[in-house]
């Protein structure tokens, strides 16, 4: 029998929980019905399955082979999910999307950024120009390692902002993760500070066209914007489009909008969006990902056996051949 995809997707999310040392309980009193791990991944197939908490639930009802692979008792109530993503430090979050990175081969990232709006509210087109509604965008900048197009940081914004603003912070939450190669950008990240930042301080290529084109070399500002214009590599700075395709997956998989109406829990949604997106291209596309299942993960979790007796368990239902 064909395995299940989502039991596909559940094994990567552990791995990738593991890899990222999340704990199993957030705290020693809790009650201890559902762990972390349970919860996180719930919330990211809900992603991945475009449906709202309490059509989540329901669905859970038949994804009877998913469930049992994640030693799921009972169905948590929709509420349940909802207050642990509301409970959820965000820190953590983005420890995991890091760890997709962490979990492959690459030594030096070669980068790349891009912006692009999400709709806060799930109204038509036709409706809003109709009633004259004014359309609200949050605004989502997501770093992507290029080679393997995965997501390793982001930054969000409700206001309409410069896209040379956002580039800093999340240039150099990426560079925290693993040290960077090359880094590539489109006009809108056009700015000599930019340019510092990544050759002086992170001692890595930036790759960002300089604006106005027909401006000659010796009126342009900066050193680094002109060398930009007397030289360009335009065959590395094309794998940005890559970019672009990795929003243009989240949008048309998992929406283009968000469901919640509350500010953190509208970051969550997007958060647990760019998570599944990873879940999703590490499971379908990277072949070279099923090695690194078998890590050996006591050497992570030795002085934690609450941990290692929930992965073993869930080893022994991989050999039983759970679908």
């Amino acid at each position: 029998m064909k395995e299940s995809r989502y039991v596909k997707l559940a094994r990567t999310m552990l791995n990738i929980l593991m890899r990222a040392r999340v704990p199993l309980y957030m705290h020693g009193r809790s009650n201890h019905i559902y762990t972390v791990w349970q919860h996180i991944i719930l919330l990211a197939l809900r992603q991945y399955e475009c449906k709202s908490y309490r059509r989540f639930t329901e669905w859970l009802d038949e994804a009877y082979y998913l469930r049992t692979y994640l030693q799921l008792d009972r169905i948590p109530h929709y509420t349940t999910l909802q207050k642990f993503a509301a409970r959820i430090n965000g820190t953590l979050l983005y420890r995991i999307i890091a760890s997709f990175i962490l979990q492959t081969r690459v030594r030096k990232m070669f980068i790349g950024i891009d912006a692009s709006g999400f709709k806060s509210s799930n109204a038509s087109s036709y409706y809003s120009e109709i009633a004259g509604v004014r359309r609200k965008y949050i605004k989502l900048s997501i770093c992507a390692e290029l080679r393997k197009q995965l997501a390793c940081a982001l930054k969000i914004r409700r206001a309409p902002r410069h896209d040379t603003i956002d580039f800093e912070p999340a240039i150099v939450r990426a560079s925290n993760i693993m040290p960077l190669s090359i880094v590539v950008a489109d006009k809108g990240y056009d700015s000599e500070a930019n340019h510092e930042l990544v050759r002086e301080h992170l001692d890595a290529m930036s790759m960002i066209p300089a604006r106005y084109g027909d401006v000659p070399v010796w009126k342009t500002y900066g050193r680094y914007r002109k060398q930009m214009k007397r030289r360009f590599y335009w065959g590395i700075y094309y794998q940005r489009n890559k970019n672009e395709t990795i929003l243009s997956v989240i949008k048309r998989m998992f929406g283009e909008h968000v469901a919640s109406r509350l500010v953190k829990m509208q970051n969550r949604e997007l958060i647990f969006k760019v998570i599944a997106y990873n879940m999703h291209r590490l499971t379908v596309f990277i072949v070279w990902f099923l090695q690194s299942l078998r890590t050996d993960w006591a050497a992570y979790y030795a002085d934690d056996p609450e941990i290692m007796v929930y992965h073993t368990n869930l080893q022994s239902r991989d050999r039983n051949g759970y679908k």
